[in-house]
């Protein structure tokens, strides 16, 4: 079975990474066959081991994480008993080829992270290969060190003890016959803290369906570089103080707190405090980056994403949709080389060409919106809003908040 590249119209082929469901199963031992002819370029691959079925896979305690419309890629966390309790071992990490360079498996890594952190594991080890590019010099690119199985100092250790069966397991499938193995373990750490941050989405009906008002982030900025995405930016002090002073409805602001129930905002505080806060910052953002000033009450509760650890720089992004009808939204921001309305359809097949880059909060919310179709049905669905935590959220639309 070949696992291609969706070709759905108008649909993207990879939002963010799930927990795996039953429909995925059968392709994840495809997916890992084709992954590990990669290996042919630098391994003699006669006499590879045939790998475990993805019912296999799920029988084992532990989770299995994918990512794709189908899956084109998953991994597989196993939890090994210890002497004092549970460690989590990334035991297989795989991206079809047809999907690669598209920065899933980095994406499949930092959700397995995040969910150790969410289980309460200080640590998750893996086995790779030394030397080969795309095994240990990445993993070290991304915390693993390597661990020495056999060092005097490290015999006892729970996690050595642990591992010790998996490296044994290796030996007698022959693995070493290709290259050198070796043992790696990263730290779980909830850091940097996110900083809160608001982002708008512009929204309107086109002769063709949805479009969006996105910008271009130039290439020096630190943080997605060169990604397309909706206005917005970090929550000032100064937003604190507007908050306060802005005139709104008190059933408004009741309801945006209740529609942010779900979710935990940085600076803590009050609901209503933080719902003022919150619209403060989005109409300030939006007149900065579009010079257009708008009434907090157009502003729709819609989407909270953290980003996962692993990254130098972390947010916590509450998303508003603004539905628009007569506004000239101008390109009025340093942060991007340019502004546009794009059809919904344009940005998803230019993502699919790979022409634009999108981050996984903005290619969900797309791939959402996409399917709901109508300005209307978008302010209508209502969504129930759950903070998106290490990119790892289930196929949506999600279900109404009425």
């Amino acid at each position: 079975m070949t696992v291609p590249i969706s070709t759905r119209r108008g649909r993207l082929s990879v939002t963010s990474v799930r927990l795996a469901g039953a429909e995925d199963l059968d392709r994840l031992q495809d997916i890992e066959v084709a992954a590990d002819h990669s290996f042919g370029t630098v391994l003699d691959l006669s006499d590879w081991p045939p790998p475990p079925t993805g019912p296999e896979r799920a029988r084992e305690r532990g989770f299995l994480l994918v990512v794709g419309q189908p899956a084109v890629g998953f991994a597989h966390v196993l939890e090994l008993d210890t002497d004092q309790g549970p460690q989590l071992h990334l035991e297989q990490l795989s991206v079809h080829p047809e999907a690669g360079r598209r920065g899933l498996g980095t994406m499949l890594l930092l959700a397995a992270l995040g969910v150790a952190l969410e289980r309460g594991h200080e640590a998750i080890t893996l086995m790779t290969y030394a030397d080969v590019p795309w095994n240990g010099p990445w993993y070290e690119r991304h915390g693993f060190r390597e661990l020495d199985l056999d060092a005097p100092d490290v015999r006892g250790d729970a996690v050595v003890k642990a591992l010790r069966p998996l490296r044994h397991t290796e030996q007698r499938l022959g693995l070493d016959r290709h290259g050198r193995r070796i043992a790696m373990q990263r730290s779980l750490v909830e850091a940097p803290t996110p900083i809160p941050a608001v982002s708008v989405i512009p929204l309107r009906d086109g002769p063709h369906g949805l479009e969006v008002f996105v910008q271009h982030r130039a290439s020096t900025m630190d943080f997605v570089p060169g990604a397309v995405v909706f206005p917005g930016g970090r929550v000032d002090p100064q937003d604190h103080e507007t908050a306060g002073t802005l005139a709104l409805p008190a059933d408004l602001v009741s309801e945006q707190g209740r529609r942010w129930r779900h979710t935990a905002y940085g600076d803590g505080g009050t609901a209503e405090k933080q719902t003022r806060t919150l619209l403060a910052t989005a109409v300030r953002e939006l007149a900065e980056e579009t010079g257009v000033v708008v009434a907090p009450s157009r502003l729709v509760p819609w989407d909270r994403w953290v980003t996962p650890v692993g990254y130098g720089k972390r947010f916590d992004v509450s998303f508003f949709v603004l539905p628009v009808e007569r506004d000239t939204l101008a390109h009025t921001t340093t942060e991007a080389t340019g502004s546009e309305w794009l059809p919904l359809d344009e940005l998803v097949s230019r993502a699919e060409a790979r022409e634009l880059a999108l981050v996984p909060p903005t290619r969900t919310i797309v791939d959402e919106l996409q399917q709901l179709g109508s300005v209307e049905s978008v302010v209508e669905l209502r969504p129930v809003i759950q903070t998106v935590r290490h990119d790892l959220t289930p196929l949506r639309p999600r279900p109404s908040d009425l």
